[in-house]
Protein backbone atom coordinates (compact mmCIF):
# COMPACT_ATOMS: atom_id res chain seq x y z
CA UNK A 1 0.00 0.00 0.00
CA UNK A 2 1.31 2.89 -1.20
CA UNK A 3 2.24 5.72 1.60
CA UNK A 4 1.28 8.91 -0.32
CA UNK A 5 -1.96 9.67 -1.52
CA UNK A 6 -3.60 11.82 -4.36
CA UNK A 7 -6.19 14.09 -2.67
CA UNK A 8 -9.71 12.67 -2.79
CA UNK A 9 -12.78 14.26 -3.45
CA UNK A 10 -14.70 15.24 -0.68
CA UNK A 11 -18.51 13.16 -0.16
CA UNK A 12 -21.37 14.79 0.66
CA UNK A 13 -21.55 14.92 4.54
CA UNK A 14 -23.58 16.49 7.10
CA UNK A 15 -21.61 19.51 7.21
CA UNK A 16 -20.35 19.78 3.24
CA UNK A 17 -24.63 19.89 2.80
CA UNK A 18 -24.11 23.09 4.49
CA UNK A 19 -20.97 24.39 3.10
CA UNK A 20 -23.04 26.69 0.41
CA UNK A 21 -24.20 28.41 3.41
CA UNK A 22 -21.33 28.69 5.67
CA UNK A 23 -17.68 27.99 5.57
CA UNK A 24 -17.44 26.23 8.64
CA UNK A 25 -19.84 25.31 11.38
CA UNK A 26 -19.96 25.94 15.07
CA UNK A 27 -20.19 23.00 17.22
CA UNK A 28 -23.79 23.36 17.58
CA UNK A 29 -24.09 24.19 14.12
CA UNK A 30 -22.90 20.63 12.97
CA UNK A 31 -24.76 19.05 15.96
CA UNK A 32 -27.81 20.48 14.36
CA UNK A 33 -26.65 19.52 10.30
CA UNK A 34 -25.86 16.07 11.71
CA UNK A 35 -29.71 15.60 12.91
CA UNK A 36 -30.74 16.80 9.35
CA UNK A 37 -28.54 14.19 7.70
CA UNK A 38 -29.91 11.68 9.21
CA UNK A 39 -33.51 12.65 9.02
CA UNK A 40 -32.87 12.72 5.51
CA UNK A 41 -31.16 9.75 5.15
CA UNK A 42 -33.94 7.66 7.34
CA UNK A 43 -36.82 9.08 4.56
CA UNK A 44 -37.80 6.18 1.83
CA UNK A 45 -35.29 3.63 3.48
CA UNK A 46 -36.36 0.51 2.76
CA UNK A 47 -36.53 -2.33 5.44
CA UNK A 48 -36.02 -5.16 3.40
CA UNK A 49 -34.49 -6.37 0.14
CA UNK A 50 -36.69 -5.48 -2.93
CA UNK A 51 -38.31 -8.73 -4.77
CA UNK A 52 -36.70 -9.28 -6.88
CA UNK A 53 -33.11 -9.11 -4.95
CA UNK A 54 -32.04 -11.77 -2.89
CA UNK A 55 -30.49 -10.70 0.28
CA UNK A 56 -27.09 -12.55 -0.54
CA UNK A 57 -26.55 -9.90 -2.86
CA UNK A 58 -26.79 -7.31 -0.93
CA UNK A 59 -23.57 -6.04 0.55
CA UNK A 60 -22.75 -6.85 4.35
CA UNK A 61 -19.96 -6.23 7.09
CA UNK A 62 -16.26 -7.47 6.09
CA UNK A 63 -14.33 -10.03 8.21
CA UNK A 64 -10.86 -8.92 8.79
CA UNK A 65 -7.76 -10.92 10.77
CA UNK A 66 -5.83 -8.51 12.11
CA UNK A 67 -3.77 -10.81 13.10
CA UNK A 68 -0.69 -10.37 10.88
CA UNK A 69 -0.65 -7.05 12.12
CA UNK A 70 -0.27 -7.29 15.51
CA UNK A 71 4.03 -7.25 16.05
CA UNK A 72 3.93 -8.10 12.65
CA UNK A 73 5.95 -6.36 9.46
CA UNK A 74 4.92 -3.25 8.24
CA UNK A 75 4.18 -4.43 4.98
CA UNK A 76 1.59 -7.53 7.05
CA UNK A 77 0.09 -4.01 8.57
CA UNK A 78 -0.24 -2.04 5.51
CA UNK A 79 -2.01 -5.06 4.01
CA UNK A 80 -4.18 -5.35 6.96
CA UNK A 81 -4.90 -1.50 6.95
CA UNK A 82 -5.94 -1.50 3.31
CA UNK A 83 -8.76 -3.90 3.99
CA UNK A 84 -9.74 -1.58 6.59
CA UNK A 85 -9.28 1.20 4.29
CA UNK A 86 -11.83 -0.54 1.60
CA UNK A 87 -14.67 -0.98 4.69
CA UNK A 88 -13.89 2.61 5.54
CA UNK A 89 -14.10 4.42 1.76
CA UNK A 90 -17.82 2.28 1.57
CA UNK A 91 -19.88 1.39 4.55
CA UNK A 92 -17.89 2.72 7.46
CA UNK A 93 -18.09 -0.83 9.14
CA UNK A 94 -16.08 -3.97 9.60
CA UNK A 95 -15.52 -6.59 12.30
CA UNK A 96 -12.03 -7.91 13.41
CA UNK A 97 -11.00 -11.36 14.39
CA UNK A 98 -7.32 -12.43 16.01
CA UNK A 99 -7.55 -8.89 17.61
CA UNK A 100 -5.53 -9.81 21.03
CA UNK A 101 -8.61 -9.76 23.71
CA UNK A 102 -8.71 -12.74 25.77
CA UNK A 103 -11.97 -14.67 25.84
CA UNK A 104 -12.02 -14.35 29.39
CA UNK A 105 -12.11 -10.40 29.59
CA UNK A 106 -15.03 -11.08 27.25
CA UNK A 107 -17.11 -13.99 28.66
CA UNK A 108 -16.59 -12.08 32.06
CA UNK A 109 -17.88 -8.20 30.19
CA UNK A 110 -20.69 -10.30 29.51
CA UNK A 111 -21.37 -11.95 32.79
CA UNK A 112 -21.29 -8.78 34.39
CA UNK A 113 -23.67 -7.13 32.15
CA UNK A 114 -26.11 -9.71 32.83
CA UNK A 115 -25.11 -9.68 37.24
CA UNK A 116 -25.59 -5.26 36.76
CA UNK A 117 -29.00 -5.03 35.35
CA UNK A 118 -30.46 -8.32 36.96
CA UNK A 119 -28.52 -8.94 40.38
CA UNK A 120 -28.94 -4.97 41.63
CA UNK A 121 -31.80 -3.67 42.52
CA UNK A 122 -34.09 -0.66 41.22
CA UNK A 123 -33.20 1.87 43.94
CA UNK A 124 -29.39 0.61 44.07
CA UNK A 125 -29.28 1.59 40.06
CA UNK A 126 -31.12 5.03 40.81
CA UNK A 127 -28.26 5.39 43.05
CA UNK A 128 -25.55 5.82 40.21
CA UNK A 129 -28.43 7.70 37.46
CA UNK A 130 -26.50 9.40 35.13
CA UNK A 131 -28.53 12.23 36.28
CA UNK A 132 -25.67 12.74 39.14
CA UNK A 133 -23.43 13.04 36.65
CA UNK A 134 -22.27 16.10 34.95
CA UNK A 135 -20.45 13.79 32.15
CA UNK A 136 -23.02 11.73 31.18
CA UNK A 137 -21.77 8.51 33.72
CA UNK A 138 -23.43 5.68 35.52
CA UNK A 139 -27.02 3.97 35.16
CA UNK A 140 -29.57 4.98 32.31
CA UNK A 141 -33.04 4.16 32.31
CA UNK A 142 -34.51 3.52 28.91
CA UNK A 143 -36.43 6.65 28.51
CA UNK A 144 -33.61 9.20 30.14
CA UNK A 145 -31.95 9.87 26.62
CA UNK A 146 -32.36 8.99 22.42
CA UNK A 147 -29.47 8.54 20.38
CA UNK A 148 -31.85 10.04 17.54
CA UNK A 149 -33.30 13.56 19.59
CA UNK A 150 -36.76 12.86 16.93
CA UNK A 151 -36.99 10.00 19.01
CA UNK A 152 -38.30 11.50 21.97
CA UNK A 153 -40.89 13.04 20.35
CA UNK A 154 -44.78 12.39 22.17
CA UNK A 155 -45.24 9.88 18.35
CA UNK A 156 -42.14 8.53 17.95
CA UNK A 157 -41.29 4.82 19.00
CA UNK A 158 -39.50 4.73 22.10
CA UNK A 159 -36.30 3.19 22.79
CA UNK A 160 -36.34 0.20 25.73
CA UNK A 161 -32.61 -0.57 26.34
CA UNK A 162 -30.91 0.31 29.45
CA UNK A 163 -27.21 1.38 30.31
CA UNK A 164 -24.22 1.75 32.10
CA UNK A 165 -21.76 3.91 31.59
CA UNK A 166 -18.46 4.88 32.48
CA UNK A 167 -15.30 6.50 31.16
CA UNK A 168 -11.20 6.82 31.42
CA UNK A 169 -9.56 5.65 34.24
CA UNK A 170 -5.45 6.06 34.80
CA UNK A 171 -5.33 2.60 36.70
CA UNK A 172 -7.38 0.96 33.99
CA UNK A 173 -4.56 2.15 31.14
CA UNK A 174 -2.35 -0.84 30.84
CA UNK A 175 0.54 1.75 30.00
CA UNK A 176 -0.05 3.53 33.31
CA UNK A 177 -1.11 6.49 31.58
CA UNK A 178 0.85 10.11 31.42
CA UNK A 179 -1.41 11.21 34.75
CA UNK A 180 -2.71 14.55 32.18
CA UNK A 181 -6.24 12.66 32.09
CA UNK A 182 -9.01 15.10 30.96
CA UNK A 183 -12.67 14.66 30.77
CA UNK A 184 -15.06 15.60 28.20
CA UNK A 185 -15.83 19.22 29.60
CA UNK A 186 -12.29 20.25 30.15
CA UNK A 187 -12.11 19.27 33.90
CA UNK A 188 -9.47 17.43 36.04
CA UNK A 189 -10.62 14.25 37.81
CA UNK A 190 -10.14 15.31 41.84
CA UNK A 191 -9.66 11.61 42.68
CA UNK A 192 -8.68 8.62 40.30
CA UNK A 193 -12.20 7.09 39.45
CA UNK A 194 -14.20 10.71 40.10
CA UNK A 195 -16.10 10.77 36.77
CA UNK A 196 -17.87 7.34 37.26
CA UNK A 197 -20.37 6.06 39.05
CA UNK A 198 -19.63 2.27 40.14
CA UNK A 199 -21.67 -0.16 42.54
CA UNK A 200 -20.11 -0.58 45.79
CA UNK A 201 -17.92 -4.13 45.89
CA UNK A 202 -20.30 -5.43 48.58
CA UNK A 203 -23.18 -4.82 46.07
CA UNK A 204 -21.69 -6.70 43.27
CA UNK A 205 -18.02 -8.56 44.34
CA UNK A 206 -15.72 -8.46 41.90
CA UNK A 207 -17.61 -6.02 38.84
CA UNK A 208 -15.33 -3.11 39.22
CA UNK A 209 -11.99 -5.78 38.72
CA UNK A 210 -13.65 -7.40 35.12
CA UNK A 211 -14.91 -4.58 33.82
CA UNK A 212 -11.08 -2.79 34.67
CA UNK A 213 -9.39 -6.12 32.98
CA UNK A 214 -11.52 -6.06 29.90
CA UNK A 215 -11.45 -1.99 29.51
CA UNK A 216 -7.75 -2.10 29.57
CA UNK A 217 -7.53 -4.53 27.05
CA UNK A 218 -9.91 -2.64 24.18
CA UNK A 219 -7.75 0.37 25.12
CA UNK A 220 -4.82 -1.65 23.52
CA UNK A 221 -6.60 -2.44 21.05
CA UNK A 222 -7.92 0.65 20.06
CA UNK A 223 -4.32 2.39 20.11
CA UNK A 224 -3.07 -0.31 17.50
CA UNK A 225 -6.41 0.06 15.65
CA UNK A 226 -5.22 3.74 15.53
CA UNK A 227 -1.92 2.67 13.88
CA UNK A 228 -3.76 0.80 11.78
CA UNK A 229 -6.36 3.71 10.20
CA UNK A 230 -3.06 5.79 10.06
CA UNK A 231 -1.16 3.38 7.46
CA UNK A 232 -4.77 3.12 6.07
CA UNK A 233 -4.48 6.96 5.19
CA UNK A 234 -1.15 6.83 3.96
CA UNK A 235 0.44 8.14 7.11
CA UNK A 236 3.43 7.03 8.94
CA UNK A 237 2.54 4.10 11.44
CA UNK A 238 2.86 6.16 14.86
CA UNK A 239 0.44 9.61 13.48
CA UNK A 240 -1.33 9.51 16.27
CA UNK A 241 0.45 7.87 19.50
CA UNK A 242 0.60 11.23 20.30
CA UNK A 243 -2.84 11.78 20.66
CA UNK A 244 -3.56 8.63 22.39
CA UNK A 245 -1.51 8.82 25.68
CA UNK A 246 -4.47 9.03 28.12
CA UNK A 247 -7.58 8.70 25.15
CA UNK A 248 -11.09 9.46 25.99
CA UNK A 249 -13.31 6.44 26.13
CA UNK A 250 -16.55 5.95 27.29
CA UNK A 251 -17.68 2.47 27.40
CA UNK A 252 -21.47 1.30 28.30
CA UNK A 253 -23.08 -2.07 29.48
CA UNK A 254 -26.29 -2.39 27.85
CA UNK A 255 -29.23 -4.29 27.90
CA UNK A 256 -32.10 -5.03 26.00
CA UNK A 257 -35.03 -6.82 27.35
CA UNK A 258 -36.03 -10.19 24.77
CA UNK A 259 -39.18 -10.07 23.03
CA UNK A 260 -41.60 -13.21 23.68
CA UNK A 261 -41.93 -15.28 20.54
CA UNK A 262 -45.43 -15.29 20.78
CA UNK A 263 -45.83 -11.34 21.04
CA UNK A 264 -48.52 -10.81 17.94
CA UNK A 265 -48.85 -14.46 16.97
CA UNK A 266 -52.31 -13.14 15.28
CA UNK A 267 -50.21 -11.47 12.40
CA UNK A 268 -48.02 -12.13 9.60
CA UNK A 269 -44.32 -13.11 9.81
CA UNK A 270 -43.73 -10.24 7.59
CA UNK A 271 -45.60 -7.90 9.77
CA UNK A 272 -43.85 -9.12 12.53
CA UNK A 273 -39.94 -8.95 10.94
CA UNK A 274 -40.66 -5.70 10.35
CA UNK A 275 -42.20 -4.68 13.64
CA UNK A 276 -39.89 -5.69 16.66
CA UNK A 277 -39.34 -3.05 19.37
CA UNK A 278 -36.19 -0.15 18.75
CA UNK A 279 -34.04 -1.27 21.29
CA UNK A 280 -31.70 1.62 20.41
CA UNK A 281 -32.32 4.35 17.15
CA UNK A 282 -30.94 4.73 14.12
CA UNK A 283 -27.67 7.14 15.06
CA UNK A 284 -24.58 7.77 14.71
CA UNK A 285 -21.59 7.83 16.62
CA UNK A 286 -19.62 10.54 18.14
CA UNK A 287 -16.08 9.93 19.01
CA UNK A 288 -13.16 8.64 16.48
CA UNK A 289 -14.34 4.74 16.33
CA UNK A 290 -16.37 2.52 18.10
CA UNK A 291 -15.41 -1.07 19.21
CA UNK A 292 -18.35 -3.29 19.83
CA UNK A 293 -18.51 -6.61 21.39
CA UNK A 294 -21.72 -8.21 21.88
CA UNK A 295 -23.72 -11.51 22.82
CA UNK A 296 -24.81 -14.00 20.18
CA UNK A 297 -28.36 -12.81 19.68
CA UNK A 298 -28.90 -10.41 16.54
CA UNK A 299 -30.11 -7.15 16.88
CA UNK A 300 -27.54 -4.51 15.37
CA UNK A 301 -29.02 -3.21 11.66
CA UNK A 302 -26.87 -0.95 8.83
CA UNK A 303 -28.51 1.38 7.09
CA UNK A 304 -26.24 0.36 3.88
CA UNK A 305 -25.99 2.78 1.08
CA UNK A 306 -27.92 3.14 -1.72
CA UNK A 307 -27.76 1.26 -4.82
CA UNK A 308 -29.22 0.36 -8.04
CA UNK A 309 -30.40 -2.63 -6.69
CA UNK A 310 -32.07 -1.11 -4.10
CA UNK A 311 -33.69 1.77 -6.42
CA UNK A 312 -30.77 3.61 -4.93
CA UNK A 313 -32.47 3.94 -1.41
CA UNK A 314 -30.54 3.33 1.47
CA UNK A 315 -31.26 -0.21 3.34
CA UNK A 316 -31.67 -1.56 7.07
CA UNK A 317 -29.49 -4.69 6.62
CA UNK A 318 -28.66 -7.06 10.00
CA UNK A 319 -24.94 -7.19 10.87
CA UNK A 320 -23.44 -10.40 11.33
CA UNK A 321 -23.16 -12.53 14.26
CA UNK A 322 -19.77 -13.68 14.49
CA UNK A 323 -18.84 -15.16 17.52
CA UNK A 324 -15.48 -13.54 19.35
CA UNK A 325 -15.43 -11.16 16.46
CA UNK A 326 -15.36 -7.34 17.52
CA UNK A 327 -17.28 -4.86 14.92
CA UNK A 328 -15.44 -1.77 14.42
CA UNK A 329 -17.15 1.22 13.42
CA UNK A 330 -16.41 4.71 11.77
CA UNK A 331 -17.83 7.64 14.24
CA UNK A 332 -18.61 10.91 13.31
CA UNK A 333 -14.87 13.02 14.52
CA UNK A 334 -13.21 10.60 12.80
CA UNK A 335 -14.83 11.51 9.45
CA UNK A 336 -14.86 15.49 10.26
CA UNK A 337 -10.97 14.61 10.43
CA UNK A 338 -10.50 12.68 7.14
CA UNK A 339 -12.87 15.52 5.33
CA UNK A 340 -15.89 13.01 5.06
CA UNK A 341 -13.27 10.37 3.18
CA UNK A 342 -14.05 7.58 5.82
CA UNK A 343 -18.12 7.37 6.33
CA UNK A 344 -19.88 7.57 9.82
CA UNK A 345 -22.93 5.08 8.96
CA UNK A 346 -26.34 5.15 10.71
CA UNK A 347 -26.98 2.23 12.76
CA UNK A 348 -29.57 0.56 15.10
CA UNK A 349 -30.67 -2.36 17.25
CA UNK A 350 -33.93 -3.74 17.02
CA UNK A 351 -35.52 -6.22 19.10
CA UNK A 352 -37.08 -9.12 16.90
CA UNK A 353 -40.34 -11.51 18.97
CA UNK A 354 -38.20 -14.67 19.73
CA UNK A 355 -34.49 -13.21 19.88
CA UNK A 356 -33.80 -13.33 23.47
CA UNK A 357 -32.29 -10.76 25.75
CA UNK A 358 -29.34 -9.37 24.42
CA UNK A 359 -26.20 -7.77 26.11
CA UNK A 360 -23.61 -5.20 24.21
CA UNK A 361 -20.44 -3.31 25.21
CA UNK A 362 -19.65 -0.27 22.65
CA UNK A 363 -16.27 1.11 23.67
CA UNK A 364 -16.22 4.71 22.34
CA UNK A 365 -12.53 4.87 21.05
CA UNK A 366 -11.05 8.61 20.77
CA UNK A 367 -7.94 10.10 21.33
CA UNK A 368 -6.94 12.62 24.19
CA UNK A 369 -10.20 14.86 25.18
CA UNK A 370 -8.27 18.37 25.41
CA UNK A 371 -5.77 17.66 22.65
CA UNK A 372 -6.42 20.40 19.49
CA UNK A 373 -6.86 18.24 16.04
CA UNK A 374 -5.96 19.81 13.19
CA UNK A 375 -6.51 18.97 9.53
CA UNK A 376 -4.88 15.95 7.98
CA UNK A 377 -2.27 16.81 4.92
CA UNK A 378 -4.26 17.65 2.10
CA UNK A 379 -2.44 15.32 0.29
CA UNK A 380 -4.68 12.70 2.48
CA UNK A 381 -8.31 13.94 2.32
CA UNK A 382 -7.79 17.41 0.48
CA UNK A 383 -8.37 20.79 2.55
CA UNK A 384 -10.58 20.16 5.23
CA UNK A 385 -13.98 22.14 5.97
CA UNK A 386 -13.89 21.74 9.21
CA UNK A 387 -12.30 24.25 12.13
CA UNK A 388 -9.94 22.88 14.70
CA UNK A 389 -11.38 21.94 18.35
CA UNK A 390 -11.17 19.47 21.16
CA UNK A 391 -12.77 16.55 20.87
CA UNK A 392 -14.26 16.48 24.07
CA UNK A 393 -16.20 19.55 23.33
CA UNK A 394 -17.52 18.14 20.04
CA UNK A 395 -18.35 14.48 22.33
CA UNK A 396 -20.11 16.87 25.24
CA UNK A 397 -22.25 18.92 22.61
CA UNK A 398 -23.41 15.52 20.83
CA UNK A 399 -24.39 14.17 24.58
CA UNK A 400 -26.05 16.75 25.50
CA UNK A 401 -28.76 16.88 22.15
CA UNK A 402 -29.65 13.30 23.31
CA UNK A 403 -30.92 14.21 26.11
CA UNK A 404 -34.91 12.97 26.15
Amino acid sequence: MATTMNPQPVPETFASSYASEKTQLSIVEEVQANQKHLRDRLAGALSKSPANIPASALPSVPLIDIGPSIGGTLESKKAVAAQIREACLTTGFFQISNHGVTKEAMDSVLKQAERYFHELTEEQKLAMHIKNSPLFRGYEPHDWSYVNPDDSAGSAVKETKECFNWGYEQSFDPTGGDGKYHEIDGSVPKTENAGNLWPSEEELPGFYDAIKSYYGQVMTLGRHLFSLFALSLGLEEHYFDALVTHPGGIARLLYYKGIPADAGAEKSEEQKEEEGKLGLGAHTDYECFTLLFNSANPGLEILFPPSPMTDNKPIWRPCPVRPGTFTVNVADFLMRWTNGLYKSTIHRVVSKPGGGERYSVPYFFSINYDSEVLPLPERVCGKSMYPPMKVGEYVLERLKATLA
